[in-house]
């Protein structure tokens, strides 16, 4: 089968610089060796491979890789890990590039994707559902009531994944300032939500009808004083978190 890994490494791949700019401080995913190791991994099971940039040139160069055959049926695949490059709900781009063009790909729907990237959408759909999620409140000035928090609580962008600008509020008075940090950089509102102390386990489902979970994998964080996962202990070697699999 041809495969192609489509991601966003280059951000010039664009007609405006126009709308919401991705974050400069956001890194292109994936890392250099874990794309080395997919492209590898795909390879040696007999896969045709090609890594592209999710850009305003992702259809001709899916075209040509992968033409369709006779019947007008796909004769490819995409393995999507674009993640945007500006724009409102960037990480939805990609996947409604190709439902348009008639191309199969893997991951969420531009639906499931852009339901999932507003952070408080998900938390009133999944509480609507019966499943707890910490008490939140959503601000863009940092003066809003938050007096029925809680306190820690975390202040994050209300948009943005990877624990980008996440910050840990201990008192009060922090609050304000930290909100305002998060609407001056991001441009968005900030989801203010309460801390909750606990285990943090990875759940990976696998599959489109019945789904296969995947083993368990426990973050450890040891004798930490703050058992958080923010930006630097996922993508900052020296502090990263041990693994537990399975949990």
């Amino acid at each position: 089968m041809r495969v192609a890994i489509v991601t966003n490494s280059d951000f010039n791949g664009v007609i405006n610089r126009f709308g919401q700019p991705r974050p400069q401080q956001q890194q292109p995913y994936p890392q250099r060796g874990t794309l080395e190791e997919m492209v590898a991994g795909l390879q040696g099971s007999g896969h045709e491979t090609l890594v592209c940039e999710g850009d305003k040139a992702l259809l001709a160069t899916l075209e040509r890789f992968m033409p369709p055959d006779p019947h007008a049926r796909p004769s490819g695949i995409v393995f999507n890990l674009a993640e945007g490059i500006q724009g409102q709900k960037r990480e939805i781009h990609v996947p409604a590039i190709l439902e348009m063009a008639g191309i199969p790909y893997t991951g969420c729907s531009p639906l499931g994707m852009g339901l999932t990237c507003d952070k408080v959408i998900t938390k009133m759909l999944i509480r609507d559902q019966g499943v707890p999620t910490p008490n939140f409140r959503v601000m863009g000035r940092g003066t809003e009531s938050a007096c029925d928090l809680r306190f820690p609580v975390i202040v994050k962008p209300r948009h943005e994944g990877g624990s980008l600008g996440l910050q840990l509020i201990h008192e009060h008075s922090e609050l304000r300032q930290a909100v305002e940090v998060t609407v001056a950089q991001y441009a968005q509102d900030a989801l203010v939500e309460e801390y909750i102390e606990g285990r943090e386990i990875c759940v990976a489902l696998l599959g489109n009808g019945e789904l296969e979970v995947l083993p368990l994998v426990e973050q450890d964080f040891g004798d930490r004083e703050t058992r958080l996962m923010d930006w630097d202990a996922k993508y900052v070697a020296a502090a990263g978190v041990p693994k537990i699999c399975p949990a």
